[in-house]
């Protein structure tokens, strides 16, 4: 699919997008039944109706195909739930460091909750928008190595502030290995090779519709309702292709709540 039509069609809310893929493939269905069906009735039953042979075919076809977009429908999901788990994730590690921090002395406790509550800001404010363009930023980034720079200097003076420290890095890097799995996400699509099997297929199964010999009104109407279900489809794999972008994607809702139940309190009026 074209880059620009992606942009186009990313920029439509989930009704919209839906709308589109319906009435792209139910009007080509129905102009297809007025202006090729003609041809294919005297091209395939000029002597004696084929629709048995057809049937048969498209019968054949219809189940590959079938469980083609089931297959991508549940990889689809599965990569959507994959990545909301890591973000619970990266927020459940981002919300331990800021309650660990409790147990740092004065003035590295502030200084670490004051940079926690930046990179939380960063991800709400700067890298989701980003990541709903496609885009991935450096931002977050320079911001975890100053709060490691920070770490890093600290030296503990007593067996607790030691093993409170382990255990805050120790968190830290799940939390980094979480970030690095969002940020892989924002690219993460079905291969391009695999969308033009999807869309051939659906033209296919389309064009059997038109060679199918019957009256007017019932293969408007049966052809309409394949073809409505055929987008509804085809739109489920594409709104969940692209978990990060488009109308339905996944949102920093982990962040907010954690910004808003750990840290919104904590900061300095």
């Amino acid at each position: 699919m074209p880059d620009w039509i992606t942009a186009w069609l990313d920029q439509l809310s989930a009704v919209q997008l839906a709308l589109v893929f319906c009435a792209f493939f139910v009007g080509l269905t129905w102009l297809g039944i007025l202006f090729v069906h003609p041809l294919m009735r005297r091209l395939l039953h000029r002597n004696e109706p084929a629709n048995e042979i057809i049937i048969h075919i498209a019968g054949t076809f219809g189940l590959v195909y079938a469980v083609l977009l089931g297959l991508l429908t549940v990889a689809a999901f599965q990569n959507t739930k994959d990545l909301q788990d890591n973000i619970g994730r990266e927020a459940s590690s981002l919300s331990t460091i800021y309650h660990i921090t409790d147990g740092y002395p004065e003035p590295l406790r502030s200084e670490l909750k004051e940079q926690l509550r930046d990179y939380t800001h960063y991800i709400i404010d700067k890298d989701w928008p980003a990541h709903h363009r496609g885009l991935v930023l450096m931002g977050g980034e320079h911001r975890l190595e100053v709060i490691r720079s920070i770490l890093m200097s600290y030296e503990p003076d007593t067996k607790t502030h030691e093993l409170l420290h382990n255990e805050l890095l120790r968190y830290l890097d799940a939390m980094t290995v979480a970030r690095e799995q969002r940020l892989a996400a924002v690219t993460a699509a079905i291969p391009r090779v695999l969308w033009y099997v999807v869309v051939i297929g659906a033209f296919l199964m389309i064009a059997f519709l038109w060679m199918l010999h019957m009256e007017l009104v019932p293969q408007i109407m049966l052809g309409g309702i394949t073809a409505f279900f055929l987008g509804i489809m085809i739109f489920l794999i594409y709104a969940m292709d692209h978990p990060l972008q488009g109308a339905v994607s996944v949102p920093p809702d982990s962040f907010r709540s954690v910004y808003d139940l750990v840290m919104k309190w904590d900061e300095p009026a």
